[in-house]
């Protein structure tokens, strides 16, 4: 019933990238920016995932296991580079290290065939990234940046990412452990609602903040 709303996903991102494109110029930095980046980089993913199968006759976890390494190791370095304790910067650099080995592990462990999920690596992305999120709003809370945390596109792209991935974790694995039953339609509806909740926080991210918090 709801198969149809997975590709409409990619709609979602269009709209955040390029109301990112229009807010460039209160990005003022290449870390602000880069932001905007990660969203069309989702963009194109989105667009190669949904044709892989077509082009190549193969399941497309090659294509999405690729954006699962590539956009965690961002949010961890991107979050780590918002951080201004020493001890949780070296954290960052400690939690990119665990992903990455967890990552190649995954490839280890399917080294006959690589084109699985990796669930696992997933859930090591999520929960570093939470754990780094927290260090961050524990910053933000006991600073003066707690009078102007709205006004931070770090903030509400943060919130964007804990806001997708932190339901969808548990979901992945109820699926994998198999205490739900797969449903394609009831998997596209989640990843809808998901997808439109993240983005929303990225779109109110660029609409609402101001230059001067971006740095």
């Amino acid at each position: 019933m709801f198969e149809f709303l997975r590709s409409y996903i990619v709609y979602l991102a269009l709209l955040s990238g390029i109301i990112g494109l229009f807010s460039l110029n209160k990005l003022p930095g290449k870390k602000a920016k880069f932001l905007v980046v990660l969203i069309w980089f989702s963009v194109l993913i989105e667009i190669v995932g949904y044709y892989f199968t077509q082009w190549t006759g193969l399941l497309n976890y090659y294509v999405y296991n690729f954006y699962m390494f590539v956009s965690f190791s961002a949010y961890i370095l991107l979050i780590r580079s918002v951080l201004l304790n020493r001890s949780y910067r070296f954290a960052g650099y400690l939690f990119l290290i665990l992903f990455i080995a967890s990552f190649f592990l995954n490839i280890w462990y399917f080294k006959e065939n690589v084109n699985h999920s990796f669930i696992y690596s997933f859930a090591t992305g999520v929960l570093v990234v939470m754990l780094l999120s927290c260090l961050y709003l524990v910053e933000i809370f006991n600073s003066d940046k707690i009078l102007n945390f709205k006004k931070s596109v770090f903030f509400w792209y943060i919130l964007g990412i804990l806001v997708f991935h932190v339901p969808f974790l548990p979901f992945m694995l109820a699926i994998n452990w198999f205490l739900i039953r797969q449903d394609e339609s009831i998997f596209s509806l989640v990843l809808f609602i998901l997808n439109f909740l993240a983005h929303s926080c990225f779109i109110i991210g660029f609409i609402w903040s101001e230059k001067k918090y971006n740095y």
